[in-house]
């Protein structure tokens, strides 16, 4: 009996004290993975192991993370992206994008995430938060957008941007609900640019606040597997063995 009850309680600690593996898995449909937790230096290092490492651009600031086991988010302002090369989203090529993002909505228009080959429809993807807090998807011209309010000012909210381009279906998921959705609407068209984090190139509107843990995939993620991004289980426990607890619950901290 004592060694039953020894069995039971050492798997209940394995339990807490030990990472729980997500049941979304790194893939190869993985090509970008910005953690920002490389803490110094002007470049982002891209742990998807695609080699899309990102150039850290303006007077940043890595802004230290205040929970033990996790190291930093990059802070955004004024004159700040990060410019990785060229990842191929137009055409039929599916693809999901989420990130953390603590915003100032301190001005209206601020890109976390774009690609532009020139300012015309379907040739720009410029993902967006407004003051107001609506949260856009857009093709230039062809764009989905959320109800405001979405993104509360200094709160830390999941983002998701959901682009199944066979079915020509795109969805914008906030905190892991579907916030907005589209279908039929004409395909992304762009061949080149940058792929960057926190403005629109020399166009500017410059994201003010906080991003983390952004990942882009080759393909569109299961509801299942954008509540397995936005708690990201892997990563939730600190190595040195406490207890466990979601990456969500600690940014809503």
């Amino acid at each position: 009996m004592r060694i039953l009850t020894l069995c039971i309680i050492t798997i209940i600690l394995s339990t807490i004290l030990y990472p729980v593996e997500s049941a979304l898995k790194p893939d190869k449909s993985l090509v970008l993975w910005f953690t920002f937790d490389d803490g110094k230096g002007e470049v982002a290092k891209d742990s998807s192991k695609q080699g899309n490492d990102g150039k850290i651009k303006g007077k940043f600031k890595w802004e230290k993370s205040q929970y033990k086991g996790y190291k930093t988010a990059l802070q955004f302002k004024n004159d700040v992206d990060v410019r990785a090369p060229f990842i191929l989203l137009n055409g039929k090529q599916d693809h999901t994008l989420d990130m953390w993002v603590s915003a100032n909505l301190s001005s209206n228009e601020q890109l976390v995430f774009s690609q532009k080959e020139v300012n015309s429809t379907n040739k720009s993807l410029h993902y967006r938060i407004y003051a107001s807090g609506t949260v856009r998807m857009g093709f230039y011209g062809n764009d989905l957008d959320t109800a405001a309010g979405v993104i509360k000012k200094g709160e830390w909210t999941h983002i998701t941007f959901w682009h199944d381009a066979k079915k020509k279906n795109r969805r914008i998921y906030i905190n892991g609900k579907k916030e907005a959705e589209d279908n039929g609407r004409a395909l992304f068209e762009g061949t080149k640019g940058d792929t960057v984090v926190g403005s629109w190139t020399e166009t500017g509107q410059y994201f003010d606040g906080l991003i983390d843990e952004v990942r882009l995939w080759h393909r569109v993620l299961t509801e299942k597997e954008i509540a397995d991004s936005m708690e990201l289980m892997s990563l939730s426990v600190d190595p040195q063995g406490k207890l466990a607890t979601t990456w969500s619950k600690l940014k809503a901290n």
